[in-house]
């Protein structure tokens, strides 16, 4: 799921809703009665519950689109709501929404249903305010750039003509309403351009062995008119996400193989890589800064970088792996931050942390880890430290916010969305200002609409 998008495809989850008394959680991790909780969570609005349009379906002939269904009169529609309304987009199996959050048992303003492939991610241009140009990975390998406003899509890597691995995370490259970044299952991340075909054939490519780690790219001439644009080797196991820094400079990666990659993609180059604790990487946040970068995987913890490579902190408070994290931009300052991550066992934690109250790491020595540098060639490899070097943090709140294990949070400035594994997407909204200042150092909270962890401060 993505968060909910402005039609220029701007902004992030929000919802407004009936209100709905957060249910009692007697396993949290912490303690607190019923008004200590809505500091933290407020009140939960609103579950959403989206259902297919009811109106005739788009003719379609294609091998692998089953039907595109939109909601009647959506030309009208979208006049009538203004260029300020926000939208969600989300993928659930072989579907994918796009809807009104504000519209609360509305059905979906359009669905994409496919044949045989899933969705497993996608994201919205920010930049075509028109078209709301988006781009989906699917298991096959496909790759999609459709517009859920005229239904019309193109369909990159047919045949397996640049990858046989599934995609697993898609990227739209910042500035740009053309390039976006793809990563596949088998460790490789490419650059590709909408407008641009595929090559009918494999095209050699030409190694780039300055960057620290292979790169290629099409050869000059005719070739370069041919996706892909350019391609990097960054492990031999899946990339599981891509995040770009604030700056628009640098991107934060990680894989299965347990690696936090740390790249200037401007100048292609690689700056660091980190290790996880144990298992894979399958989440990443930068600080609105860009100073710090969190990652969550399957060691079950949270661990706190800084910009160059450095540990700050694990912190300790799931029990199993960690799948979303998201720092609060509205909550962090030159000094102090706040984040959260949600997890499969179906919590979320909030984390506030000062770079400068953490104790730093008593030496570099490698201790464990499951990343291999050996298996590829990179370079800036910290090394992973013990417990004992690591300075451990735990959450000032602990929740089970849904039936499911939890697969995402977003942050906006008056609500928190989260969402699970079966399509649950629920709304929180923030504390009131003065629950916010009742609320003490821990921190107010509020809930949103319909059953998620509440935007906290």
């Amino acid at each position: 799921m993505s968060a909910p998008q402005k039609p220029p495809g701007v902004g992030v989850g929000a919802g407004a809703g009936n209100s709905v008394v957060f249910a009692d959680d007697a396993g949290s991790d912490v303690h607190a009665s019923n008004n200590e909780k809505e500091k933290f969570f407020g009140k939960m609005r609103r579950k959403t519950s989206f259902y297919i349009p009811n109106s005739s379906a788009k003719a379609n002939t294609s091998t692998f689109v089953n039907k595109i269904v939109t909601y009647d009169n959506l030309a009208v529609f979208l006049t009538s709501r203004g260029a300020e309304a926000h939208y969600f987009f989300l993928n659930i199996g072989r579907q994918f929404l796009w809807a009104d959050y504000a519209l609360e048992t509305k059905p979906a303003l359009s669905c994409l249903q496919l044949k045989d492939a899933f969705v497993t991610c996608h994201d919205v241009n920010p930049l075509t305010r028109e078209n709301m140009d988006t781009v989906l990975g699917f298991n096959t390998g496909d790759i999609m750039v459709y517009s859920p406003i005229s239904g019309k899509y193109v369909r990159k890597n047919k045949q397996f003509v640049m990858s046989k691995a599934p995609v697993t995370c898609i990227k739209w490259m910042p500035g740009s309403e053309n390039l976006f970044i793809v990563g596949f299952g088998d460790g490789t991340v490419m650059i590709l351009d909408k407008d641009r075909d595929d090559s009918s054939t494999v095209i050699p490519l030409t190694s780039d062995s300055t960057a620290g780690f292979p790169v290629y790219k099409p050869p000059k001439g005719a070739a370069q008119k041919y996706n892909p644009i350019s391609q990097w080797q960054l492990s031999k196991k899946a990339i599981t996400s891509i995040q770009f820094s604030p700056d628009s400079i640098h991107v934060a990666v990680t894989s299965s193989d347990g690696g936090l990659r740390i790249l200037d993609h401007v100048s292609e180059r690689l700056l660091d890589t980190c290790n996880s604790y144990f298992g894979a990487l399958l989440c990443c946040a930068w600080s609105p800064d860009g100073k710090f970068i969190v990652t969550g995987g399957e060691d079950d913890l949270v661990t706190i970088w800084g910009f160059g490579g450095r540990i700050i902190a694990r912190c300790q408070g799931h029990s199993s792996w960690v799948t979303s994290v998201a720092f609060d931009p509205y909550n962090c300052t030159e000094r102090s931050y706040r984040f959260a991550s949600v997890s499969d066992d179906t919590r979320i934690c909030m984390w506030d942390f000062s770079a400068s109250s953490l104790h730093k790491p008593k030496s570099q020595k490698r201790k464990g880890g499951f990343f291999d540098p050996d298996k590829i060639n990179i370079s800036n490899v910290h090394p992973v430290l013990s417990k004992k070097q690591v300075a451990i943090l735990e959450p000032f709140m602990s929740q089970s916010i849904h039936n499911e294990p939890v697969c995402f949070i977003a942050f906006r400035e008056d609500s928190v969305v989260t969402a699970d594994r079966i399509g649950v997407v629920k709304f929180w909204s923030r504390p009131k200002q003065d629950e916010q200042l009742d609320g003490g150092g821990g921190g107010g909270g509020g809930g949103g609409g319909g059953g998620g962890g509440g935007g906290v401060q």
